[in-house]
């Protein structure tokens, strides 16, 4: 009954232009311009009443529009001459929008003011969705009450929802939940970047914590634990599938009761969508009934997950509704020399007026210039994300912004982050300027304090303008009022198309601060790409059985090479994969699966079958060696092992194995490593030297040396370059040559070095070889430093308390017990530094209580 009336609502001629209107007038008074076609106070109720009974259909255009409707109608027209706060929270609760109730405070407090008729459904309503988390009940949205249903009733998931939906909240607090009761329990969070592990770890110890009620709190862990170390009894690892990768070779009692696959779109993506899908497998072999959770924003097949791990109870959960509305509203420049800009929403009907024209009267013709003028005139007063195409447009933009900002007064908050931006990277860092104008920058080579400062600053409201680039679509939780996007492009000069700009839609406008949220687009007409028009749900692939439907590029890698080729990670990891499920007998279901998947003739089948038999042939490597490194291909791994037994027999083990990095004679040992992996691994030219700035630049991080210094140096050896491209150049270095490349090299000379000596009787040795990737990694070479670190306490902070401690081989808990006994070490750090590592010490007394 309800339904045929929502339909027959909707399908009222005078319905939907009425909408357009009051969507107009509510984008012109956001952007603060005249309201030249709002609809009369008479048709906003009947707009109103309609929204009421839209919000209880089943259909996602009917319940987008009843609450784009309802909130507009509030933020129009107040509540001085309709109950509009009333009509919003009916909307509301009939969509299950509970939590929004408390964006406004006139909408929060409004229940008393119901009918009793109305009031009695809300109640009952809000009862069939109220949960306890810890001590405090909390009324969730539909879709967040039926993912904690199947959460608590040890189902596996396969979540998809948008940004906005609310999911991480829901899943931060079960985990916490599983600690209450007292006993061991061991969690795994798989998130895709380095630059989300501390975001989410200090999310999920933040719940834990509150959640304790009296029992002690989980070890967090972001960083592997090293072999020689016991397992803590009860701890959630916040890791991406690299270190992941790292604990299961490093403990065979690593068996998460619970395992979550945060973004799990990315066993799509090449090389680390194979290392994320081989991590699942041996997660799950080691237990095979572990609780699955893969989340996801936005995928159309979400039995992709379960059919590729043989999972046959992964349930799929699937929301189409975000908690916010958005709109999409282009901007076209019509006047490049005055900035003349016209404002119209994205799906308006030819006889619609525009929104607005708005006159900037500055000159609006390159990327920069469109970015900037449009957020400057159309988004002051509001959170605005800016999205660039890589770090130097980024910057560009921001400073272009906080050029225009220049009359905005700086407070003490900015100034403590342009203090740490100096400290943190350098005192020349382009993003100092900008934040004491309320702008910043956002990308993945930043250092992940800074970086986090960064996004507590947007959240506070300490800064209105950020310039993110791609991370933003790897999970940062960063939402903003309005997103300002001119020919967006993902990685280098790629169009964004419809899944990853649909993610980046999602982040506009914030739960529980506002009702909608604006994606201006710049120009759509001249975009490479029309992402309006795409799906905004992908078929995923995995990228397993994506290598192997291309057959040709597949066995160029397999087939025995005469010489080391370029590096092409993603075949060789495919490789790696198929040639692991070959020796373990299980290539048969693997290549079936992608057969009926691709349409794979037998014919290729047959081939690609063959050719791995003569590979395994050729490479006489265990695969517990190989899988160390599962994106370079085994030939090149078996070269290295017979380049390295040669110098082995000629010239002894000592001219092999690494010291420490701390050791004064480590340079040309390492200079060795790298250029042996460089030629090998890479197919770099054998008269190439960049092995050896690399061992130097390499050797300082792992030492510890502070991020400023090695800075300075870099623009003492480049004095004519300018200072700001310098910096950055040298953060891309440190992450993308030493915290990236390095790692993987090194890593894979230790794992083949130390077969060899196995192989050679002497295993003792083999042991000694340092733990290179893991130095580079985290910037640091000795225990304490480490466990800082993974504790969540920043590299600068951790290697400035560990030369103070009173040993520098502790663990994680004894470095915890350290940290809760309040030493003078951290009573002498700076503000900034003492408030993160009194977080930690909060967790700490937790644990202990």
């Amino acid at each position: 009954m309800i339904q045929d009336l929502a339909d027959k609502v909707w399908s009222n001629p005078l319905l939907h232009p009425l909408a357009r209107r009051l969507q107009r007038a509510w984008i012109a008074f956001e952007i603060g311009a005249p309201q030249t076609d709002a609809p009369a106070p008479d048709d906003v109720v009947r707009l109103v009443e309609a929204a009421a009974i839209l919000a209880c259909s089943e259909r996602t255009p009917h319940r987008r529009m009843a609450h784009r409707v309802a909130t507009s109608a509030l933020e129009l027209h107040g509540t001085t001459s309709l109950p509009l706060d009333q009509a919003v929270r009916v909307v509301l609760a009939r969509l299950g929008n509970f939590p929004a109730f408390a964006t406004r405070a006139s909408v929060r407090d409004a229940q008393p003011l119901l009918p009793f008729g109305i009031l009695a459904e809300e109640i009952a309503a809000a009862d069939r969705r109220t949960v306890a988390l810890g001590d405090r009940k909390v009324v969730l949205t539909d879709f967040q009450h039926e993912l904690w249903t199947r959460l608590n009733g040890r189902r596996r998931v396969a979540v998809a929802a948008p940004t906005s939906a609310g999911k991480s909240f829901v899943l931060q607090n079960f985990l916490a939940s599983l600690f209450v009761p007292d006993g061991p329990r061991s969690v795994l969070y798989l998130v895709p970047t380095r630059a989300l592990i501390t975001q989410v770890a200090r999310s999920i110890r933040a719940e834990v914590d509150a959640a304790a009620l009296g029992a002690k709190s989980p070890i967090v862990a972001t960083v592997p634990i090293e072999k020689a170390l016991r397992l803590p009894p009860r701890a959630v690892y916040v890791m991406t599938q690299e270190r992941g990768q790292i604990m299961l070779a490093a403990h065979a009692d690593f068996a998460p009761e619970v395992i979550v696959v945060d973004e799990a779109h990315g066993v799509a993506d090449g090389a680390r969508g194979v290392r994320l899908q081989a991590a699942m497998t041996d997660l799950l072999k080691r237990r095979p009934d572990a609780q699955t959770l893969f989340a996801s924003p936005a995928v159309r097949n979400l039995d992709v997950f379960g059919r590729m791990l043989d999972l046959d109870d992964v349930d799929a959960l699937r929301s189409r509704e975000p908690t916010v509305t958005q709109n999409f509203v282009m901007v076209d420049v019509v006047d490049v020399e005055r900035g003349e800009l016209l404002v119209r929403l994205a799906d308006a009907s030819p006889e619609d007026p525009p929104v607005a024209r708005v006159t900037v009267e500055r000159r609006t013709v390159t990327r920069v210039e469109r970015l900037t003028n449009a957020t400057f005139a159309l988004g002051r007063g509001a959170a605005n994300i800016i999205y660039a195409n890589g770090a130097a447009e980024a910057e560009d933009v921001a400073l272009a912004l906080a050029a225009l900002r220049n009359d905005e007064p700086t407070d003490p908050a900015r100034e403590e982050l342009a203090r740490l931006a100096a400290e943190a990277v350098h005192p020349d860092y382009a993003l100092i300027a900008c934040v004491r104008r309320g702008v910043a920058f956002h990308y993945s080579h930043m250092p992940t304090q800074l970086r986090l400062a960064v996004e507590g600053a947007v959240s506070r409201g300490e800064v209105e303008e950020l310039v993110c680039t791609s991370t933003l679509l790897q999970g940062v939780n960063l939402p903003a009022k309005n997103i300002f996007l001119f020919r967006p492009e993902k990685g280098s000069t790629r169009p964004m198309h419809g899944v990853d700009f649909w993610n980046l839609a999602g982040r506009a406008g914030r739960m529980m601060r506002e009702f909608q949220g604006n994606i201006f687009l710049i120009d759509y007409e001249r975009w490479k790409a029309k992402p309006l028009q795409q799906p905004d749900e992908a078929e995923i692939i995995p990228a397993v059985e994506n290598g192997i439907c291309r057959p040709s590029d597949l066995l160029s890698v397999i087939e025995r090479p005469r010489r080391p080729g370029a590096d092409r990670p993603d075949p060789e990891a495919v490789f790696v994969r198929l040639l692991g499920d070959l020796r373990d007998g299980t290539l048969k279901e693997t290549l079936t699966r992608a057969k009926a998947s691709q349409n794979l003739t037998d014919s290729a089948i047959s081939t690609l079958a063959h050719a791995l038999r003569e590979a395994s042939a050729a490479v006489n490597l265990p695969m517990s060696v190989l899988r160390r490194s599962p994106d370079i291909s085994p030939h090149k791994q078996q070269r290295l092992y017979n380049i390295l037994a040669i110098r082995l027999d000629r010239d002894g083990p000592a001219s092999l194995i690494p010291p420490h990095p701390a050791d004064d004679g480590a340079y040309e040992l390492y200079a060795d490593a790298l250029q042996v992996c460089h030629r090998v691994i890479l197919g770099l030219r054998r008269e190439s030297r960049f092995h050896r700035f690399l061992a130097v630049l390499a050797l300082k991080w792992m030492r510890g040396l502070p991020l400023p210094r090695i800075m300075q140096e870099q623009l003492d050896r480049n004095p004519r370059k300018e200072r700001r491209f310098v910096v950055r150049e040298t953060l891309e270095l440190v992450e993308k040559q030493v915290r990236f490349q390095c790692v993987r090299l090194l890593g894979c000379y230790h794992a083949v070095l130390g077969q060899l000596l196995i192989d050679k009787g002497r295993p003792d040795l083999a042991a000694d070889i340092p733990d290179m990737a893991l130095f580079l990694e985290m910037g640091a070479a000795d225990r304490t430093s480490i466990s800082l670190m993974s504790l969540g306490v920043s590299r600068p902070v951790a290697t400035q308390l560990a030369r103070q401690a009173p040993s520098r081989g502790m663990d994680v808990e004894a470095t915890l017990d350290w940290l809760a006994s309040r030493p003078a070490a951290v009573t002498r750090l700076g503000a900034t530094a003492r408030d993160e590592v009194n977080n930690i010490i909060g967790s700490a007394r937790t644990s202990e209580g």
